[in-house]
């Protein structure tokens, strides 16, 4: 049996009564609402792109600002199931299931910095189609591995674990949405986001499109779950955090 044929409730102890009230201090965690805006952006970005002979940009370097920047995410739209009817006496028709229909984009939106590391990063991703020659120079083999990468989008409960000398792990109760996409390659080469006027003096915030193969997995897969907190315990989340800003500001180029 595949992971998706079997999804379990893994929320115990809802105890919300016929009217609707959730409050009270006898509440456990099975009561309290999905609350949003607490993720986390993990990339794997291809080392063919990203490497010592073809880039100054470090796959590390890369997935850490990738990472500490993003702000805002856009999941893929709706999986929709496809029906077809079949007409019946007197208008009385029947839907029959005959498929679906993915959609196979997400988007990220960014806080850029002096330097525009996420610009530089994207770019460097989108050049494996060199713009001036219309080929790519990079290629060794021009197979899907040396562009496409992967990402891994975790969203939590709001909380901060393994920070300072309180190293508290993150456990599986923590994560509540998991978005896996495998087959990752972004569909633009950022400019737009990057004009002037002398009446805007906001923050740049490059929004990105992303594109992926198959259909993502998420949390109801158990070993999509285990990876997820493997990659939380193991990310220091709040020192690296601290340090890349920290770096960026006084060195004004991606730190080491």
């Amino acid at each position: 049996m595949a992971f998706i044929d079997k999804i379990s409730l893994v929320t115990p102890g809802l105890k919300v009564d016929g009217t609707g009230y959730v409050g009270g201090s006898d509440k456990g965690k099975g009561d309290h609402p999905y609350i949003k805006g607490y993720f986390y952006v993990f990339f794997g970005v291809p080392s063919t792109i990203f490497s010592d002979s073809n880039s100054n940009i470090t796959r590390q370097q890369a997935k850490e600002f990738l990472l500490v920047s993003a702000e805002d995410y856009t999941p893929p739209g709706d999986r929709t199931l496809n029906l077809q009817d079949i007409q019946g006496q007197g208008g009385v028709d029947a839907s029959f299931l005959t498929g679906q229909t993915i959609n196979r984009e997400f988007s990220i939106q960014y806080k850029d910095y002096w330097g525009a590391p996420i610009f530089r990063i994207h770019r460097q991703w989108a050049s494996y189609i060199n713009p001036y020659l219309g080929g790519s120079t990079m290629a060794v083999d021009f197979s899907a591995a040396e562009y496409k990468g992967a990402c891994m989008i975790i969203q939590t409960k709001p909380i901060a674990r393994q920070v300072g000398s309180v190293q508290k792990d993150w456990k599986a109760d923590d994560l509540i949405k998991i978005d896996y996409f495998d087959g990752v390659q972004p569909l633009t080469d950022l400019k737009s986001a990057y004009g002037s006027s002398l009446s805007d003096n906001s923050f740049v915030k490059p929004t990105v499109q992303y594109k992926f193969d198959g259909s993502p997995l998420d949390e109801t897969d158990p070993d999509v779950l285990n990876k997820a907190l493997s990659i939380m315990n193991a990310s220091n989340l709040f020192t690296k955090t601290s340090k890349l800003y920290n770096d960026f500001a006084n060195n004004n180029s991606i730190p080491v």
